[in-house]
Formats: structure tokens, sequence, C-alpha cells
């Protein structure tokens, strides 16, 4: 969707294909991805939702075609395949360094291996996530390697420090700028404060009774201050972000 937004300025058309009926519906929820996909379509982006390439054609070597799943042809001198990624840790399945079923390296709190004095951080470990209750995540932020990086080498120096950030994100498209804090997998419901249409917004993702993850546009600085409750360990009620008063994130709410 970044490139998509990138391209919009370069290209005299750009298309997105995908398997959901919304983007970004896994991570940011059905009304919200639906929100993004209109201002991308604002942008002069064209859908093509619940379908997949079957088949790139090409003419004398170069792209010229994009047939999809539903029969549709989509002229196309470009196609972006945004594939996803895996753990390049092949070359640890035999150094005793444990490895999970999809080769992602888990470690302690201190980001130490199984290995007594081997520590792994970044994109290719998977961690115990301390407000969620220590469950083991994968999350391939930036500020996630950084702050893991950070906790590694105070270990290394014997300085005893656990990790224990919110995870933070940020995107840019069409100068809109979205901020993400926490951890939504498994979100059952959102809560949304703020005018959608206008994009301007907060997105609150509840499980259970329980705040596990914001979103929000043109809004700030409500993620960067939800980022800083969760990392106090002061748990974020669902009842607390129904109501609309938000004195609770200044510390004055109940």
């Amino acid at each position: 969707m970044e490139v998509a937004a990138y391209l919009t300025e370069k290209a005299h058309s750009v298309s997105v294909v995908e398997l959901e009926e919304t983007p970004f519906r896994r991570f940011l929820g059905e009304r919200v991805g639906r929100a993004l996909m209109k201002m991308f379509e604002n942008n002069r982006v064209k859908f093509y939702m619940q379908t997949e390439v079957l088949e790139l054609r090409a003419q004398e070597g170069k792209l010229k075609e994009v047939v999809l799943k539903s029969s549709k042809v989509v002229r196309a001198d470009v196609c972006v395949v945004g594939i996803g990624a895996v753990p390049a840790t092949g070359f640890l399945r035999q150094s005793g360094i444990g490895l999970d079923s999809r080769g992602f390296i888990p470690v302690n709190k201190m980001m130490q291996t199984n290995v007594p004095g081997v520590f792994a951080a970044g994109d290719a470990v998977t961690f115990p996530l301390a407000w969620r209750n220590n469950r083991k995540v994968n999350i391939p932020h930036w500020q996630m390697a950084h702050a893991q990086g950070r906790v590694a080498a105070q270990n290394m120096l014997a300085q005893e420090a656990e990790i224990s950030t919110v995870p933070y994100l940020w995107t840019a498209m069409f100068g809109k700028s979205l901020r993400y804090a926490g951890y939504g997998e498994g979100f059952d419901d959102v809560i949304i404060q703020g005018d959608l249409e206008e994009l301007k917004f907060v997105a609150f993702y509840t499980k259970g009774d329980e705040v596990i993850a914001v979103a929000s546009m043109n809004y700030d600085p409500i993620v960067s201050k939800v980022a800083e409750v969760l990392a106090s360990g002061r748990a974020i009620r669902k009842r607390e972000v129904e109501t609309g008063d938000m004195s609770w994130l200044t510390g004055k709410g109940s």
C-alpha cells in the first residue's frame, strides 16, 4: 500500500490486487480499512479485491498484462509483488541455537537464546511481550529492533535489562500519517472516536475487556500517550475508551 501511494505521482495508473475484501482488514479492522481504501481511490488507485494474480504476460521480454483469477486482464508495465518475509536462519540449524517451527529464534526477556551468552534481536526473533502476559511474539518493526538490540547489548555487559517496550510504528500515505501502538493480533472489537470520513480518528482495538492496540490518523499525540500508559503496566479497559472521555490518558480518570 505504501508503494501504491508513492507511485500515484509517478505512474499513469496504479492498481492493487488483494485477496481480502478490504485492505488492512486484519491489521486495522474493516471500518478503518474501508476509510483508507476510499482515500486511495480518491487518489486514482484502482482496487481488485478478493482475487489474485493468475498469470503475468510478457511481450518481447517486457511485462504487458496481469491476468487475475477473476479473468480480468489488467494492463501493466511494472508488477510489485508483496510476498512477506521469512527469517533467514537456516545457517543456524546445526549450531545448537534453538529455532521454532517457522525458523524464528526464541529468546527470553534479556534477548538471550537457549545458549548461554548468545543473544539475538530484531526481525528474526520471537520474544515475550511483557504487557501481553509474556506471549511469545514476532514483531518486525524498526522501533522494536532498536529496543531489542539495546537490551541485548546491556545484558552482554552484565547490566541485567529486560525487554518491556510497547510496539510502535508509523507510516505516511498521501501526506497523512498513520500511527499505531500495541499488539492487536486477535482483537475482537474496534472502538472508534473521531471522524473516519475526514480521516481524523483514533481506533482502539480490544480483546475482551482490555485495549490491546491503538491506531490514529491526525489525532496526535494520543497513540504516544497510550503507549506510555501501556508501558507503565496499567491496563486500559474497554469501558474507558467507549465513553469518549480521554481524561484517563492524563491520569485524571478512574
